[in-house]
């Protein structure tokens, strides 16, 4: 049986099942007339960041439920609406603002850190945190040592240099020239002494 009640929010008359109206009367809670009355009455008492933080976990939680939808509608509308040319235009308009931004000393840090990731990750693969590693201790390592120091006591100092003069020597058809001069050279000498 239907009785008259009187809306929270709206204040209009309405009529309502008498054991909702009992329901609702011994519960201390407010009827309304319908669910929009509802819903308003509902928000009534919230302060305005209350809202906005409710409203937030709720669009959070619809994104993660319907990620694949959301993406296609984006795909869609971006496909009708794109103009290159204005983006264009918009893309230099904010030139300015994007260079000042790239120039920020937290931007470069982080952007040096991304790099040198995106690097590894590209030429090393799955072995790119161990190429990141062995950068760290190289890295430590120059702190200890210069990288002339850690060259000459690996032998790999001038290495092609080397390299080009011992293929110079072996195959080369020129006399070798030592630190006490050429002595192919002063091997007969002038006076026969051996002396150059």
């Amino acid at each position: 049986m239907k009785v008259a009640a009187t809306c929270a929010h709206c204040t209009a008359e309405f009529q309502i099942e008498r054991g909702a109206l009992n329901r609702a009367m011994r519960n201390s809670a407010p009827v309304y007339c319908g669910r929009e009355c509802s819903g308003l009455g509902r928000r009534k008492w919230k302060s305005p960041e209350q809202k906005k933080a409710e409203k937030a976990a709720y669009d959070v939680k619809c994104r993660r439920k319907n990620r694949e939808l959301l993406k296609r509608k984006k795909a869609a509308y971006h496909q009708r609406t794109y103009d290159p040319e204005k983006a264009a235009i918009e893309r230099k308009k904010r030139m300015p603002r994007h260079i000042e931004y790239c120039r920020r000393p937290e931007y470069r840090t982080w952007k040096r850190e991304y790099d040198r990731q995106h690097r590894a990750k590209k030429f090393y693969g799955e072995f790119w945190e161990c190429h990141l590693l062995a950068m760290d201790i190289r890295a430590h390592c120059l702190t200890v040592q210069s990288d002339y120091e850690m060259r000459r006591e690996k032998r790999t100092l001038n290495k092609t240099q080397q390299r080009k003069r011992d293929y110079e020597r072996v195959i080369g058809k020129l006399p070798e020239i030592g630190p006490l001069g050429n002595l192919e050279r002063c091997q007969g000498g002038q006076d026969g002494t051996g002396a150059c």
